[in-house]
């Protein structure tokens, strides 16, 4: 009796053992399954590329005038008011001239006494000269009259400064054409000299003044095309260019910024005040091959992109030394196995694996196998590590885990195989790069694509056929250990690498 209840445990163990392994074999290794992302792709077009240096500021006038007396005088009549819109020349103040009357009816009557005096004093000349004079008496009535005509001219000149004096000052006008801001006299009241009597602005001329960094700055000229977007006109661009660069930055948290004035071409509706967006165009470029921008990657100093080549062709190409992350699973058949040692047939051509040996009655064997064979030159694969699984079928399955090695650039996405293309670069701006070389129009480009991982919460970017680690895959399994005594051995072998990649170390 106690024999046949061990028998039936036994059997009932045996059946516990056989579920547990069909479930283990049809289930998925949560460990090693990913959610694999489709290749993300674009073309390369011809586009055009804009290259810009943005900055912020308010809009202020480009000009301004303000009109000063240049002599002092009461101001006549004052001709303009506030927010009057004047031109060129026009005439804003007029001033009084001095009231002199006085002074110059003295002056003009003591120059007709002057005139008088000399026709005296020449007559008495001519008497002297006529009645026999001596030399001497002749010369004192020569000097008199000389003294007399001095006199005369002296007078003249004291009369031409009273009437000078006598005429107002020049009338003020608009040296721009503008608009009156400020007016600071009245009629009536004295201006002196030199005093500021108006303001003019040009609306009509503004300008928007920027900051641009120390390491930009270089790349701006004067003349440049601008464009400048109000926050009060969001609809409305208004264009502009570079009218002045600073000689000297101001520093700001440890860099030195510039500023650029950009005076605006058009500017009707906007005002003094406003705040404006402003963006220089540094660098341009109209039909030209491109490519998203983060398809292209520098690496030792050469332009590198990621495209994909025809099923079953596979191309590599050495790059930068990187170690390479993320197993590959395969799995596959293996022949009908038997129920003797416990032993597995290998695949043809695979080299043979440590298998390991359990008891009768044992979980599924593992052991660990070389790298994969690799193409004549490249680098041979890591060793890996497989796991077999008996069936009561007599059937086994395997799965193989693979660490990528170092170097390497080819890879292969399910049916999909890429490779790496050198290209020459130009200008970019923030989401195109120009392609001049190593492309043509219509060709494909891979883009990074994000896969998430089962086994974790983080998403790892990864470029098919990127650079530094390999991402060859491994091919199928090895066989799994056959179900029976002396338990399943495992033991199988790396597959075969897509050209010019290295094969991975294994765990």
């Amino acid at each position: 009796m106690k024999k046949k209840k061990v028998l039936i445990w036994s059997v009932g163990v045996l059946v516990l053992v056989a579920a547990g392994l069909l479930v283990y074999t049809f289930l998925p290794d949560k460990k090693t399954t990913a959610d694999v992302a489709p290749l993300n792709t674009a073309a390369v077009t011809k586009g055009d590329i804009v290259v810009s240096v943005s900055g912020a500021g308010s809009v202020s006038a480009t000009e301004s005038s303000q009109v000063k007396t240049k002599d002092a005088g009461t101001v006549a009549e004052v001709l303009v008011k506030e927010g009057d819109v004047v031109k060129k020349g026009q005439t804003l103040i007029t001033f009084e001239g001095e009231d002199l009357s006085d002074n110059l009816e003295d002056a003009q009557n003591s120059l007709e006494s002057l005139k008088e005096d000399l026709s005296e004093k020449e007559a008495a000349y001519k008497k002297q000269a006529q009645s026999g004079a001596s030399d001497d008496d002749l010369d004192t009535a020569k000097r008199a009259i000389e003294k007399a005509k001095t006199d005369i001219q002296n007078q003249v000149e004291k009369i031409t400064d009273v009437q000078e004096d006598m005429l107002p000052p020049d009338p003020l006008t608009a040296p721009i054409d503008g608009t009156i801001t400020v007016v600071n006299i009245a009629e009536g009241e004295k201006a002196m000299d030199g005093a500021e009597l108006l303001d003019i602005t040009n609306y009509n001329k503004l300008s928007v003044v920027v900051q641009v960094d120390e390491l930009d700055i270089p790349t701006v000229t004067l003349g440049m095309p601008a464009t400048v977007t109000l926050d009060a006109l969001p609809d409305t661009e208004f264009t502009g260019e570079v009218t002045d660069i600073a000689e000297e930055g101001t520093a700001s948290n440890g860099v030195s910024l510039f500023d650029v004035t950009v005076g605006m071409k058009t500017s009707e509706g906007a005002r003094v005040g406003m705040s404006a967006e402003v963006s220089i165009t540094t660098a341009e470029k109209k039909d030209v091959l491109t490519v998203p921008i983060e398809a292209v990657k520098e690496i030792g100093g050469k332009y590198m992109v990621t495209v994909p080549v025809t099923a079953g062709e596979s191309t590599g190409t050495s790059a930068a030394a990187g170690k390479g992350g993320g197993g590959t699973t395969g799995t596959g058949t293996a022949g009908t196995g038997t129920s003797g040692d416990g032993q597995a047939p290998m695949p043809s051509g695979a080299p043979g694996g440590e298998g390991g040996q359990m008891p009768e009655g044992g979980f599924p064997g593992g052991g660990t196998g070389e790298g994969g064979a690799m193409p004549s030159g490249a680098p041979s694969g890591g060793r890996g590590q497989w796991s077999g699984e008996g069936r009561t079928s007599g059937e086994g399955r395997g799965t193989w885990n693979r660490q990528g090695g170092t170097g390497g650039t080819s890879s292969q996405s399910g049916s999909t195989a890429t490779k790496m293309v050198i290209v020459e670069v130009g200008i970019h701006d923030e989401s195109r790069m120009e392609i001049t070389s190593g492309l043509n129009e219509g060709d494909t480009v891979v883009i990074p694509t994000v896969i998430s991982t089962s086994s974790t919460s983080s998403q790892q970017q990864q470029m098919d056929g990127g650079f530094g680690g390999g991402f060859g895959g491994m091919t199928g399994g090895a066989p799994g250990g056959n179900f029976g005594g002396g338990g399943f051995s495992g033991g199988g072998s790396g597959g075969t690498r897509s050209s010019g990649g290295t094969g991975g170390g294994g765990r």
